[in-house]
């Protein structure tokens, strides 16, 4: 008898395989899925922990250096204020006092944020020197001559080392507009100095510029200026601008006030004061001679504070920032 085979009309075995191998592809593919949206969920958390931290750190260093900053501009603003309305003589303790009120106020307003800042003078870098003023008198603008003689030609401050913060104002129409017998300010090295002498004369045009003409060992170089919208000039010889717009040669004192130690001493001098009126402040350390110390006279001298250090401390969460600040506001590189 013949033996006949009857095979399923559904494909039995073959189909059963063709349906194990789509599951299986169905379970790798969703596997897969999972893995690489797994994968991308933990770089991406990485990429941001990454920039957050990056953010932060950022955020808080720039926050801690304009804290710095801002520390320093006050600070030099209220040691002027300090030095012009010092009576007694002894600026420093002014200065330290109202310091460590400003101090307070910032700590306060500071906590309000999260911040914890702390602002100390250390009074043990102290460094002594003169603030020497005229100021407008109630008749009005005062000549540059000498407060007690009113000669013409006069030292200023004798044997200064350094000098910072040395600005003037002047009206144009008291300058004549020919440099012979113009009002000049000279730095010349004294006995033991450079020997070099710097000086910028200043002269008026017809229609209220202002010419500066700074003379020093390498040769002479003017610039014309406008007024102010006051018509008024200002010259910041330490900072070497003429209102407020830089003039490159005004370089205060150029080889004669020096960087090396010790630093060599040199007078300033005025000459012809007689030449020009207004009104002018600056802070040396070391004088022989010159304004006297009375609030009184034009211009006057007082015992001031040439520089001292301040320590600064910002702390938040994210960032903890320390730094000793010298304070000597208008020095020439400052």
């Amino acid at each position: 008898m013949a033996d006949v085979s009857i095979s399923s009309p559904l494909g039995g075995g073959d189909a059963d395989r063709d349906e194990d191998r789509a599951q299986i592809i169905l379970i790798t593919g969703l596997t897969l899925a999972v893995l690489f949206v797994a994968v991308v969920l933990l770089l991406n958390t990485v990429i941001y922990t990454e920039n957050l931290a990056t953010r932060g750190a950022d955020a808080g260093g720039a926050e801690a250096i304009e804290f710095r900053d801002g520390v320093t501009e006050d600070l030099a603003g209220i040691l002027h204020r300090e030095h012009r309305n010092a009576s007694d003589g002894d600026v420093f303790t002014e200065f330290n006092a109202s310091a460590e009120t400003y101090a307070e106020t910032v700590a306060d307003l500071r906590a309000r944020d999260g911040v914890i800042a702390d602002v100390r003078v250390r009074g043990s870098t102290v460094e002594d020197g003169y603030f020497i003023a005229q100021n407008e008198t109630e008749s009005g603008l005062r000549n540059m001559t000498a407060p007690d003689s009113n000669a013409a030609d006069w030292t200023v401050a004798g044997n200064a080392t350094r000098t910072r913060n040395f600005r003037m104002a002047v009206d144009p129409t008291s300058l004549p507009e020919s440099t012979s017998g113009a009002f000049t300010v000279v730095a010349d090295g004294t006995t033991g100095g450079t020997n070099e002498t710097w000086s910028a004369t200043l002269t008026g045009e017809a229609d209220g510029n202002l010419t500066v003409t700074v003379e020093n060992a390498t040769g002479t170089t003017n610039e014309t200026f406008a007024p102010r919208p006051d018509g008024n000039h200002t010259v910041d010889f330490t900072a070497g601008t003429v209102n407020g717009e830089p003039f490159d040669a005004l370089f205060w004192a150029e080889a004669v006030q020096t960087e090396s130690e010790p630093h060599p001493p040199y007078n300033i001098r005025y000459e012809n004061g007689d030449a020009a009126e207004g009104t002018y402040h600056l802070v040396v350390d070391n004088r022989d001679g010159g304004a006297d110390a009375d609030h009184s006279s034009r211009p006057y001298v007082t015992e001031a504070v040439y520089r001292v250090k301040v320590e600064i401390g910002h702390r938040t969460p994210e960032l903890t920032y320390r730094d000793v600040i010298r304070l000597a506001p208008g020095e020439r590189d400052a």
